[in-house]
C-alpha cells in the first residue's frame, strides 16, 4: 500500500491523540523523545514536536513553522524527527536538535529529507550542522505549512502523503 492508502487511518490516530497537557518544550529539553501516540490498526508512529521514531511506515503531526526529517534507514525501514522553533526559548535549539538527532538514530553522511514550513528558516539557522550538510535527498516533496505527512518505504520503494 503506498503512503496515501493510511491517510484516514493517520488521520483518525492524530485526532484521537491530542493532549491538551502535551509538553513539546520539556521534550525539546531532554533532546528529543521516543513517539508515544500511534494509530490503530497499524500501530503506525506519530511523531509529534520533538519526537521521533522508525518504521516501515511513519506519520507526523501537523508540521507548520516546524521541521520535519527522514532518513531511509533501510530497503523497509525509515527514521523520523519532527523539530519545532521556540521550544527551548530560542528559535533553533541547535544542541537539542542535535541530541535529538543522534536519538533518533541519523546519520550525518546520510540524505535526509527535511520538509515543512520553516525549512529555509530552519536551515538557515543551523548552517554549519553537521546534520544539515547532507547532500540533495532524491524525492521530491511539497514544502508546506500546516499539512500531516505519511512517509512509506517497501522494498525501498519510498512514498509520501501529505494532508490538510
Amino acid at each position: 500500500m503506498a503512503a496515501q492508502g493510511y491517510e484516514y487511518e493517520v488521520g483518525r490516530g492524530i485526532r484521537n491523540s491530542t493532549d491538551p497537557m502535551d509538553d513539546p518544550g520539556g521534550r525539546c529539553a531532554r533532546g528529543g523523545a521516543r513517539a508515544v501516540k500511534d494509530t490503530d490498526p497499524h500501530r503506525i508512529p506519530i511523531i509529534r514536536e520533538w519526537e521521533f521514531a522508525s518504521g516501515r511506515v511513519i506519520a507526523f503531526s501537523k508540521i507548520d513553522s516546524c521541521l520535519g526529517a527522514v532518513q531511509i534507514a533501510d530497503a523497509n525501514s525509515l527514521r523520523g524527527a519532527h523539530f519545532s522553533m521556540f521550544a527551548s526559548g530560542q528559535m533553533y535549539d541547535t544542541l537539542q536538535f542535535n541530541a535529538a538527532m543522534q536519538a533518533a538514530g541519523f546519520q550525518a553522511n546520510r540524505p535526509i529529507l527535511y520538509f515543512g514550513g520553516g525549512v529555509d528558516d530552519w536551515m538557515n539557522g543551523l548552517i554549519g550542522n553537521a546534520f544539515a550538510g547532507v547532500g540533495p535527498f532524491p524525492f521530491p516533496v511539497q514544502d508546506a505549512a500546516q499539512r500531516m505527512w505519511v512517509f512509506e518505504i517497501d522494498n525501498d520503494a519510498l512514498t509520501c502523503h501529505s494532508m490538510a
